[in-house]
């Protein structure tokens, strides 16, 4: 039986490449259908294409000439088929005598090659058993009944074949793709400025993003064309005009118009993007992970947390970054609430759990926040650390967040404020409405000021430790046993820098001038520094 090389996991993880005549076959196969076609379906069909050739090859190398058997004599001149050496045909150009101890007499063929210069020989009427003999009874060559079938090789090298097949039709200028799915540019209904200004117009006097769909009854596109093909011809005229943008989620084409996307969700602010700072989390402690779960944090990932899943309701307490910039953080936790999507933001409908209204949100997924609440947070007087309930309703584009509601205290507290040119911290009283963390708890007072000061840290580029040695004396002040909490200090480090609490942690765990006073309290030693 001859090996086929469509067999071989070689072959298509290896070998396997899309030539002119495999694009001919992908452009036929969806202009048949007239529509979209996955590049799995792709994939699959091209697997099929390429068993089907390697058998018909097979079968008219064979035709040609007589296959080589060690037992059987040829004369000069004769054609024969070697599969050996991937059914290469070769020519008798002469013999010789030739003999074995243990074969005895027997006739050597001198074969030449096509192609080749050099003459090869080769045993022919050789008695007795040898590998390349078949039996009289043996199945024809071409007959393979284990082999695996098109669907089991797609089973088995799917996904790297769809990645060939990708990255080709991505290069290849007849093609387009809309998600995973292609299609033939031919075939798409041209889409002038008039229709993609009339698509502008609807967004904006219906105040709304619109699905492909909605504006096709305002157009007057070609009849005689499916609405699908319609849908997609439009998508991909929206999709290359710089002033729509496509929020929509969970596989849906949702189009807005970019200038009137608040531009915090287009171009996220400073204060929301965590600095990338190198630190080995073997050197945190026990007890810092542990605390670094209740923060939760963006910046903490799955090692942290453990692997996000979809959930429906979640309580967290919320973060001097975000109560700062009006957002709330997707974290690994909290990321499996809210809609997901390949797209860079998605609108949802944020419900004030405590008044019903609805107000317009923005869940950005690449830069992992929700935005929408700043209203929401001055509201209500909320302050840092106020835990903040989240919960999915029926439509998984719309969220409740609220708050459990306390009669108002005047609790004391940690205050950012400036001296001069420095951030200084004071104890005062803040207004607490609801149920919070107080030791993530930081007021800030002089936003301006603050502003300043977080500018010239950043012009500076002053290390993280530098920055924790400058702020653990006016931290550890306030306290009259001269500590601080972890998740104080993890606050206070972001009214200066957006950091995670990954690294803040690893050096209170490995300098000598943090010393840890249990309980997750910290106090500082200036002589260690």
């Amino acid at each position: 039986m001859i090996q086929r090389r469509t067999q071989t996991a070689d072959y298509w993880q290896e070998q396997f490449g899309l030539a002119k005549k495999d694009e001919a076959y992908l452009y036929d196969l969806i202009l048949e259908g007239g529509k979209p076609v996955s590049t799995a379906v792709l994939a699959e069909a091209l697997i099929g294409r390429h068993c089907r050739q390697e058998e018909k090859l097979i079968e008219a190398e064979l035709s040609k000439g007589a296959v080589y058997q060690p037992k059987d004599l040829y004369e000069v001149g004769a054609p024969i088929i070697f599969p050996v050496f991937e059914y290469a045909l070769g020519t008798v150009t002469g013999t010789r005598p030739g003999q074995s101890p243990e074969y005895g007499e027997f006739t050597v063929i001198q074969v030449k090659f096509e192609g080749d210069d050099e003459i090869r020989e080769f045993a022919s009427g050789l008695q007795g058993e040898h590998r390349l003999n078949r039996a009289a009874d043996e199945v024809d060559l071409l007959v393979a009944p284990d082999l695996a079938s098109p669907q089991a090789l797609y089973d088995q090298y799917g996904p790297v074949v769809e990645e060939k097949v990708a990255t080709h039709l991505a290069k290849h200028p007849d093609f387009v793709s809309f998600g995973d799915n292609w299609f033939l540019r031919d075939l798409l209904v041209p889409i002038d400025a008039g229709y993609l200004n009339i698509a502008e117009a609807l967004i904006e006097i219906k105040a709304m993003p619109l699905t492909t769909a909605d504006f096709l009854p305002d157009l007057d596109l070609p009849a005689g064309v499916s609405e699908q093909i319609k849908a997609l011809s439009l998508g991909r005229a929206l999709e290359a005009d710089s002033r729509f943008d496509n929020i929509g989620d969970m596989g849906r084409d949702l189009w807005y118009l970019r200038r009137l996307t608040p531009k915090v969700v287009v171009s996220p602010p400073s204060r929301l993007v965590i600095e990338e700072i190198d630190y080995d989390r073997r050197d945190i402690s026990d007890e810092l992970l542990l605390i670094e779960r209740e923060i939760d944090d963006e910046g903490s990932g799955e090692e942290v947390m453990g692997p996000s899943r979809p959930i429906y309701k979640t309580t967290l307490a919320l973060t001097y970054s975000h109560w700062r910039a009006g957002t709330l953080p997707l974290t690994v936790r909290t990321r499996g609430l809210f809609p997901q999507a390949s797209n860079h933001h998605t609108p949802i409908v944020l419900v004030d759990g405590q008044s019903g209204t609805r107000t317009q949100g923005w869940v950005v997924h690449q830069e992992s926040f929700v935005y929408g609440l700043a209203d929401w947070y001055r509201r209500y007087e909320l302050p840092v650390g106020a835990f903040i309930k989240l919960e999915r309703t029926r439509d998984p584009r719309v969220i409740t967040v609220d708050f459990e509601a306390r009669r108002l205290k005047r609790l004391w507290g940690a205050v950012a404020t400036v001296t001069g040119r420095e951030l200084t911290f004071e104890l005062r009283k803040l207004p607490i409405p609801c149920e919070y963390d107080p030791q993530l708890t930081i007021g800030e007072d002089r936003e301006e000021e603050l502003d300043r000061i977080w500018d010239e840290v950043h012009v500076r580029g002053e290390s993280l430790l530098r920055t924790m040695v400058g702020l653990m004396p006016k931290l550890t002040v306030l306290s009259p046993q001269g500590t601080v909490h972890a998740k104080t200090i993890y606050s206070a480090v972001n009214v200066l820098r957006r950091v995670a609490p990954g690294p803040v942690f690893a050096l209170l765990s490995t300098e000598a001038c943090f010393v840890p006073m249990g309980g997750g309290y910290w106090t500082f030693d200036s002589a260690l520094v």
